[in-house]
This record gives C-alpha cells, sequence and structure tokens, in this order.
C-alpha cells in the first residue's frame, strides 16, 4: 500500500498514582494523521527488550505503508531507555540494533528517540546509522519537558514526511527541513535541565544525517542545523 506510517513505541510515563489519565504522546500523533492525507499512526507499548522487539516487529508486520517513521517515546537516562518501577528498560545499544536489523526489510526514513539524555551518544547515534537505509535520528541531550518535546517531536515529524524520497540522499535538505520544524519554536527556551543547570533548546538536542547513497558518511549535523536557525 502506497503512503506513509509512524509507528509510535512507547513506555508508562507514570504511575496511576501520579497520573491517574496516562498521558501518552499518541492522542498528539493521531491529530497528525488526520490532517496529513495518507499518513497512518500505529502505536504499541513496552517495558523491556523483549517487549520493545516484540512491539517493533508486530507493527512492521502489520503495516502496509512503504514509507515508515519510527518514535520512541519513553523515559531515558544515559544510554537507557524506558524503565519504571520494577522494570529496568531497555539499553540504548540494543534498542539501535534491533532498529538496525528490521532496516533490512522495511524502508524507515527517520527515528526520533524522545527520551531525557539520551541525545548525548552521539558517538552511538552516527554508528547506528551505518550499514543501514535511515538517513537521520533525532534525540535530546538532558532531561526534557514533557509537553514541549512531544510538541516539538510532532513538528519534526509534520516536516519531515514533506520530504521526497530522492530528498533523503541530500544533507543539505534534510538539515534544512529540520530547521523548517523547528523554527517555530525559540531556541533561548528553557527545555529542561542538566546537573540541575537550566538547558536551553539549541543546547539540548541532537541530529545526525547520514544520507543515503554510496559514499555518505554519518554525521553529526546539530551545528549545521544551529547555524541556519541562528541559534
Amino acid at each position: 500500500m502506497a503512503g506513509k506510517a509512524l509507528i509510535v513505541l512507547e513506555t508508562p510515563w507514570w504511575t496511576p498514582e501520579i497520573n491517574q489519565g496516562r498521558a501518552s504522546v499518541l492522542p498528539f500523533f493521531m491529530g497528525l494523521a488526520n490532517f496529513v492525507e495518507h499518513f497512518s499512526v500505529y502505536h504499541s507499548n513496552f517495558y523491556e527488550r523483549e517487549g520493545f522487539k516484540v512491539a517493533l516487529l508486530d507493527d512492521l508486520t502489520h503495516t502496509r505503508e512503504d514509507r515508515l517513521y519510527l518514535y520512541i517515546a519513553a523515559h531515558g537516562l544515559s544510554s537507557r531507555i524506558g524503565g519504571m518501577g520494577n522494570c529496568s528498560g531497555v539499553t540504548l545499544t540494543t534498542v539501535l540494533a534491533d532498529i538496525g536489523d528490521v532496516t533490512r526489510y522495511k524502508n524507515i526514513e527517520g527515528v526520533i528517540i524522545g527520551s531525557c539524555t539520551i541525545g548525548g551518544n552521539i558517538d552511538k547515534f552516527k554508528q547506528a546509522l551505518i550499514g543501514t537505509r535511515i538517513p537521520w535520528i533525532f534525540g535530546y541531550t538532558c532531561e526534557i519537558d514533557w509537553i514541549t518535546s512531544t510538541l516539538i517531536d510532532l513538528a519534526i515529524f509534520e516536516k519531515m514526511t514533506t520530504l521526497k524520497p530522492a530528498d533523503l540522499s541530500d544533507r543539505e535538505k534534510i538539515i534544512r527541513a529540520f530547521a523548517r520544524s523547528l523554527k517555530r519554536f525559540d531556541g533561548n527556551f528553557v527545555i529542561g535541565k542538566k546537573e540541575k543547570r537550566n538547558v536551553a533548546l539549541k543546547n539540548a538536542i541532537t541530529l545526525v544525517v547520514k544520507p543515503r547513497g554510496s559514499g555518505n558518511v554519518s554525521q553529526d549535523n546539530t551545528p549545521a542545523l544551529a547555524e541556519l536557525l541562528g541559534w
């Protein structure tokens, strides 16, 4: 089936005692699905490694669209994703390896890891794109505000889905699409904290790009993005 789809893999954010409504990013992205034509959203929850892998493979198996985007929405700490209560979550290395495995038979056009601090693992992001056809990966380097980061992630996917397949072979076009997404936000807005110090949005993001095509390399293009934005 021709079309685009976002696969959302999410862990519960808070226990029922803290958040009875059990907040989820899903309603935000269902709004995007209603706004963008020929765009679907698939959503699954996971807790630990096996659950993540099952959720990823299950959604990919049942996805008929030929252009896919992946969004991991979970708590993050250092290089670990998810985890709450007695659940330890999943290591970033494992998550990236599982994503790399599925690119052998599915067309994933970009990944956002919406987790605190995970974007600080720049070398792991760069390595993860090598040997895959994933052209970009985005994340956050500090503790982040839930609502604000969700809106930013929403804005990014809204713009990145406008790229044509040929654009994914062009580093500049990918970075410019990100700039169009983020120019709607104030780079000086305090989005979170790192070691108890306030962190502005312009210092809280990581964008690693490896355009499709022979000879293209995996690079941290966060500085180029910030320059385009005037941050």
